[in-house]
């Protein structure tokens, strides 16, 4: 791509954007444009509250894991799946009256309504009682990008607590929530799982309604689940799952029926070569060790090879610079499977100034207008043949697999500010994403800790089949 091709497209996407930027500024995103540009080159070859919603105090909250507090009890007084369990949502959810930013101090918007999956908390006798902070509009790893501050992790002083679901997964983590929702674009949810040392579940894409939700990329984006045990993510993924009229994503999706089994014996997993091969030494360790538990109770155990899983990150990429660009230039989902917005977020959207994102925020929607105006819409093609590919590997070996075991993450938390380029960002996502792409269910849950960092396990299943996973979770968890 010539330089001067790549200047043209950045001052186009400033233009459509609302962005002015000066020459130097032009230079920069001009650099960020033909590095992912290279990079993608590989693809190619292969109901109102009663209270009002205050800010939380530094004093209440040390690790910044929360953006307002409020009081929402739930409605079953006759003892409900969720009752008496201390609940929070991602600041990309709409709780009525409570101010939504998506972490970013771009949007300005307060809901009229509960998102689909918060009422459901509610019905079910949970106490939703927070919103959490999160990387800008979802799109980064670290809790590092949120326009609140920093979030910081619990479990390990001076690492950052993975993200974009950061304050979702430090506030569990502190035991200042018992469960927390968050969203899984590449792993939003299951990253901060495994730095913070909790149970993280991204359930089958589309099970769970995104009505009243914020997407970033609508064909990747999936409501989940962080909380301090894997019954506890069982029974809030049942509670908020299944058909709702105002998501047509939704219709025809089964109502799950979560069954947790007492025994693994019998079960056969597939462990990830690949996954294996390029995690830290430490955490191929801890979860070498937890694959052999399970084998000693009764689990089958085989390496399985899936020669597209290095690439798919860099597809996936693609495939969210493309929707998430188009999300805030249409004010609203063209791309995907998303669900329609109300009249009152796609004004907020509309009203948005780029001119307020930060950087990495920005980033993103310029690299992807100038990747669609420079290859007009053909790299995401490209990824999308990535995507149809691994799905198909990953559909083979669940055919013989029960199902497929790696870290979640290749490395333990990193400190705050190692996450500075892209490669250190793609290696963060490099074992979550791929089943973003395929819609699989997927499982972390805490393996032991390397360095005294927490590390995660991961178990992906059959879609629809939460069920062994959270059996295969639940076995660890009773084993560590």
């Amino acid at each position: 791509m010539s330089g001067e091709r790549s200047s043209r497209a950045i001052r186009h996407a400033a233009e459509v954007y609302g962005f002015t930027l000066d020459d130097e500024g032009v230079e920069r995103y001009v650099a960020e444009l033909e590095a992912t540009a290279d990079a993608l080159g590989m693809l190619d070859a292969t109901d109102p509250t009663d209270e009002p919603a205050v800010d939380v105090a530094e004093a209440d909250d040390a690790y910044n894991a929360l953006l307002y507090t409020f009081s929402i009890p739930g409605n079953d007084t006759a003892g409900g799946a969720l009752s008496g369990y201390r609940l929070g949502v991602k600041d990309n959810l709409a709780v009525a009256g409570v101010p939504m930013t998506c972490g970013s101090a771009a949007l300005s918007y307060t809901p009229e309504f509960h998102a689909t999956v918060v009422q459901r908390l509610v019905d079910a006798g949970g106490d939703v009682s927070a919103t959490t902070n999160m990387d800008e509009f979802a799109y980064f790893t670290t809790g590092e990008t949120c326009a609140h501050g920093p979030i910081r992790n619990p479990a390990v002083d001076g690492a950052v607590p993975g993200g974009s679901s950061s304050g979702s997964g430090a506030a569990v983590a502190a035991g200042t929530l018992d469960a927390a929702l968050g969203s899984d674009t590449g792993g939003s949810v299951r990253i901060p799982a495994s730095y913070c040392g909790v149970v993280g579940l991204k359930p089958t894409h589309r099970s769970v309604p995104r009505f009243g939700f914020v997407d970033l990329a609508p064909s990747l984006d999936h409501v989940g689940v962080l909380s301090k045990s894997v019954a506890l993510a069982g029974e809030v993924f049942e509670t908020i799952a299944g058909p709702d009229p105002r998501d047509p994503s939704t219709l025809g999706m089964p109502t799950p029926d979560v069954t947790v089994a007492d025994t693994v014996d019998g079960l056969q997993v597939g462990v990830v070569e690949e996954a294996m091969d390029d995690a830290d030494e430490g955490v191929r360790e801890q979860v070498d060790a937890t694959i052999e538990a399970l084998a000693d109770a009764g689990v089958a155990v085989e390496r399985v090879s899936l020669p597209t899983f290095r690439v798919t990150p860099l597809a996936l990429l693609a495939t969210s610079n493309v929707e998430f660009a188009r999300l805030i230039a249409d004010d609203g989902q063209v791309y995907g499977t998303g669900t329609g917005y109300s009249e009152g977020l796609r004004t907020a959207l509309s009203d948005l100034d780029p001119t307020r994102l930060g950087d990495n925020a920005a980033g993103q929607l310029l690299v992807g207008g100038g990747l669609l105006e420079t290859t007009g819409g053909n790299h995401y093609v490209a990824a999308q043949r990535i995507r149809e590919a691994f799905t198909r590997e990953v559909d083979e070996a669940l055919a013989t697999y029960d199902a497929l075991v790696l870290p979640t993450t290749p490395t333990t938390a990193p400190s705050f500010g190692t996450v500075t380029d892209q490669e250190a960002f793609v290696r963060t996502i490099s074992h979550t994403a791929p089943f973003n792409f395929t819609g699989n269910p997927a499982l972390s849950v805490p393996c032991g800790k390397a360095d005294g960092r927490p590390v995660g396990c991961q178990f992906v299943t059959a879609r629809h089949d939460e069920s062994t996973a959270l059996t295969l979770g639940s076995a660890v968890e009773q084993s560590s």
